[in-house]
């Protein structure tokens, strides 16, 4: 049984996937990845241990964000798991969208680095953030 935070980051830009990899490193959160939006419960569900949040782009090669939080959020055994949404549109009809389809959180990209481990903690103690640029 591991004591580390564990993330499955689905995301499928090269670079953006680089950074949050360097960021999920510096706060020691152990992470998978997927890199398009196919088969994403599946991996959730197979993933030793359980992720304990999943960072999801809503701009995904190979599927739709909103589809793929509303799989999780109606699958008995990964329904508890928080699904953060990050995207490169900060707009508010966006974060708007992002809440009432059933999504935890939203930080726009570029993520925060300073605050992103706050961010994850509060999701982590069910609270829900939404992290917009002023």
């Amino acid at each position: 049984m591991s004591n580390h935070i564990w993330a499955l980051v689905v995301e499928g830009d090269a670079h953006s996937l680089m950074m949050i990899g360097s960021i999920l490193r510096d706060l020691d959160i152990f992470y998978k990845r997927n890199t398009t939006g196919a088969q994403v419960v599946e991996k959730a569900e197979v993933m030793e241990p359980q992720p304990d949040f999943i960072l999801l782009d809503l701009d995904l090669p190979q599927g739709d964000a909103f589809s793929i939080v509303r799989s999780l959020k109606e699958h008995p055994d990964l329904c508890h798991i928080p699904v953060i949404a990050i995207s490169d549109d900060s707009s508010h009809a966006t974060a708007d969208r992002v809440r009432h389809a059933g999504f935890n959180g939203f930080i726009a990209k570029p993520l925060p680095r300073r605050q992103f481990g706050d961010l994850v903690e509060q999701v982590l103690q069910g609270q829900h953030v939404w992290s917009l640029p002023v």
